[in-house]
């Protein structure tokens, strides 16, 4: 009867930990450690209500797509504006609340309404640009879940997934994390409504898996309106970036999408 006891103790206890603490398990803020040069990356600020949220735009004089990026649970997305900065696009680099200079508390509603105000932004100062959101990991369900309501010209996901519930119920199966979440970007919820798609996963991904990548392509090929244009390669979770064919097969989508007039192309950025 101990061992019973102590073993619901241990359940009870873990259970409880994952309701109390699960916003440090999901979310990694990280500090701006080194400014980007500017140019290419201009820096920027979008208030929502007291939150400050800060970032870039880098090539902001392109005739290229806007690109919206939305980044990974533990990444401050300075660090990646020399990739940027590689691309005939402009791309939108906003951190997180919380992460980088970003003022306020990240959590699931706050970040999806984040991503929808970082959007409009962006379509409002490039408003004859092609829109694409673009999301990795955590941001991956970012960009899919803000969609119906932005309604971009297009959608890049790196590792995606169907939900939060679903990564937690592969690596905790005997608890019933659906009852204990409170943050689930339920992404799958979103894919009857995603516009063109480019995916790239891999094999090797040791954070969300390859199973579950392709059981959120094949939920949005079962009910988006076009078929999902799905890349696969040999990375861990954290090396896409860092992986040429990776960024040319993002170029290539990019350079597929439809350009407007371009005739704001060159607005300048406050």
């Amino acid at each position: 009867m101990q061992i019973v006891l102590t073993a619901v103790a241990a359940y009870l206890g873990v259970c409880a930990l994952l309701w109390a603490f699960q916003e440090r398990l999901i979310f990694y803020p990280r500090s701006v450690t080194h400014p980007p040069p500017n140019p290419p990356a201009q820096p920027i600020e979008i208030n929502r209500g007291s939150v400050a949220l800060r970032g870039w735009v880098v090539n902001a004089e392109s005739a290229g797509p806007v690109v919206v990026y939305f980044g990974g649970n533990a990444e401050e997305v300075s660090r990646n504006t020399h990739n940027w900065a590689n691309r005939t696009a402009t791309s939108v680099l906003v951190n997180y609340r919380g992460y980088g200079d970003s003022t306020g508390k990240p959590g699931e509603a706050a970040l999806l309404g984040d991503a929808k105000a970082i959007s409009e932004w962006a379509r409002t100062r490039f408003p004859d640009r092609p829109l694409v959101l673009f999301g990795q990991s955590l941001g991956s369900g970012i960009a899919a879940l803000a969609s119906p309501t932005v309604k971009p010209d297009a959608l890049i996901l790196i590792s995606p997934y169907r939900s939060v519930e679903h990564i937690a119920r592969r690596t905790l199966p005997i608890i019933p994390v659906g009852t204990l979440l409170r943050h689930r970007f339920d992404a799958q919820s979103a894919v009857a409504e995603l516009p063109r798609t480019l995916v790239l996963a891999s094999e090797q991904d040791e954070v969300i898996g390859f199973k579950e990548n392709e059981a959120m392509v094949e939920s949005i090929n079962a009910a988006a309106q076009q078929p999902v244009e799905l890349h696969k390669f040999e990375l861990r979770h954290n090396q896409f970036f860092n992986h040429p064919p990776v960024w040319q097969a993002v170029d290539e989508f990019l350079a597929e999408i439809p350009q407007g007039d371009g005739k704001d192309a060159e607005s300048p950025v406050p």
